[in-house]
């Protein structure tokens, strides 16, 4: 079928918003309404929290101590800074640069489609990326973790290699992209060095680049680096980077820490668990075109052969150098999703061109019936976020006058009292209480306290004897003060 170009344009504008728009609602809605994560999102908002009130924006701390467990450089948490300061202390402002960097990944890639495959090769990518659920909803886009920051500066180094075939500017994009990318998730950019070394072997770009190009490169991936190292030795010396290298970087590669196991097929069952149906949509549109007889790698020029290789090899390191790694997370592959959606884009654009109108058909329907599924799943999870009533409890707090600053104690009387990071992240935002380690009599001994008590654990009777006065109360339990108080 034949339109004008016009109509073809103005079609690819209608679809382009069309699914711009949706894939903006799966990271947007009711984004502030979920509650603060513990592991690693409420670790990284105190981190920023911290910093913002110490004004001290190169060593992060917890509870207001250097952080040896979190090992990341800054430039996460200054992300979440910047959140904070543009949607208040919440957890839509924690989480609001990461939607934003989602977005621009989005278009990143779709537009690097665009300039490259054309415009239905675009939308198709876009599609993708739009209903990828472990790239949503899975400690990226909807979350205040670093992975959604890492994961544009990821792309952005390698789109940018991609694109310095044409103009070398580009390769010192990649090279300050990788810079970023170190500073926002340390040893995890190591990924990108060494697809940028195997692009530069294929395409012989390594042979063109002269002294002086070399050099600026080299400055761009770690000049930035080297300035931070030398501002946070100016902290505490070697400390920090001692403890990255032989925990954040050997122990987690050879061996298992924190519990996260998994075996050597570990990575192939979360890309089936999150992404098999476009896979296997992928794997079809392989099939057809190699039953057609389309694709003849030979009839490529050398710089495309370079590019189809180093798209492949942008989805292999990732998942080979983490299936070797002892420690299995299963966000480590994030940065897989970008190029395995181009691949979807490029191989159904080539089906699109050269089929018939059955073949058509049943390219939009399955490129339709697979969007719906994973919708579905995404659905399910923006209508059912799970509820935190010790993050309500505090949530009430929120503008109460004469509060702000006071410590902030959790009532146990037989366990050790220990924190959840996520309930540390809210009392902090709320109202900047300060949490304390302390029991019942370090309570009652401090004028400025509020105390944080589970119902089960107290009753109307010891509240009385202790002359407490409830500040507010859920299902979960109290908050309760030791004189008279009253909100205005």
């Amino acid at each position: 079928m034949y339109f004008s170009k016009r109509i073809q344009v103005f079609i690819y504008l209608v679809l382009f918003i069309i699914f711009l728009s949706l894939f903006l609602y799966n990271v947007f809605y009711r984004l502030s309404n979920f509650p603060i994560y513990s592991w690693d999102e409420a670790r990284h908002g105190i981190s920023a929290y911290e910093m913002l009130k110490s004004r001290n924006f190169i060593v992060n701390t917890y509870g207001y101590e250097s952080d040896y467990w979190n090992l990341k450089p800054p430039l996460s948490f200054w992300a979440i800074i910047i959140g904070y300061k543009m949607a208040g202390f919440n957890a839509l402002g924690l989480r609001l640069i990461s939607g934003i960097c989602a977005g621009l990944t989005l278009l990143l890639v779709t537009l690097f489609v665009y300039k490259i495959h054309g415009k239905f090769a675009s939308l198709v990518t876009l599609l993708t990326l739009s209903t990828c659920t472990q790239f949503l909803i899975n400690h990226s886009a909807r979350t205040g973790d670093a992975d959604s920051l890492f994961l544009f500066l990821f792309t952005l180094s390698i789109l940018s290699l991609f694109l310095s075939e044409h103009n070398d500017r580009w390769l010192y994009v990649s090279g300050l992209a990788f810079s970023l990318s170190f500073l926002t998730k340390s040893w995890h950019a190591g990924n990108i060095v060494i697809i940028m070394a195997m692009y530069l072997l294929v395409s012989g770009k390594y042979k063109r680049l002269s002294p002086k190009k070399t050099l600026i490169l080299g400055l761009c991936m770690f000049g930035p680096i080297i300035v931070w190292g030398v501002i946070r030795f100016h902290y505490d010396g070697f400390v920090f980077f001692r403890t990255m290298i032989e925990y954040d970087l050997l122990k987690r590669s050879s061996d298992t820490i924190e519990g996260h196991v998994g075996g050597f097929f570990y990575y192939a069952e979360i890309l089936k668990r999150f992404f098999s149906l476009w896979l296997l949509f992928l794997f079809s549109l392989f099939l057809v075109i190699l039953f057609k007889r389309d694709f003849s790698f030979k009839n490529f020029r050398l710089e495309k052969q370079a590019y189809f290789i180093s798209l492949c090899i942008w989805i292999l390191i990732p998942i080979i150098v983490f299936t070797f790694s002892k420690t299995k997370i299963r966000w480590y592959i994030l940065p897989v999703y970008p190029p395995l959606s181009i691949m979807i884009g490029i191989l159904a654009k080539k089906v699109w061109i050269n089929g018939n109108l059955m073949l058509r058909s049943l390219l939009l329907i399955s490129m339709l019936g697979i969007s719906f599924f994973y919708e579905g799943q995404i659905q399910l999870y923006l209508n059912e976020p799970r509820k935190s009533l010790q993050q309500n409890l505090l949530e009430k707090t929120r503008g109460m006058e004469g509060i702000k600053g006071y410590s902030l104690y959790l009532y146990h009387p037989t366990d050790s009292i220990k924190w959840s990071q996520s309930t540390l992240l809210t009392a902090e935002l709320v109202n900047d209480f300060k949490t304390e380690s302390g029991d019942f009599q370090a309570f009652l001994h401090n004028e400025k306290a509020i105390l944080m008590a589970k119902k089960d654990l107290v009753t109307d009777q010891f509240i009385q004897a202790n002359q407490l006065k409830i500040v507010h109360s859920n299902k979960w339990g109290y908050l309760l003060r030791k004189e008279e108080f009253s909100s205005k």
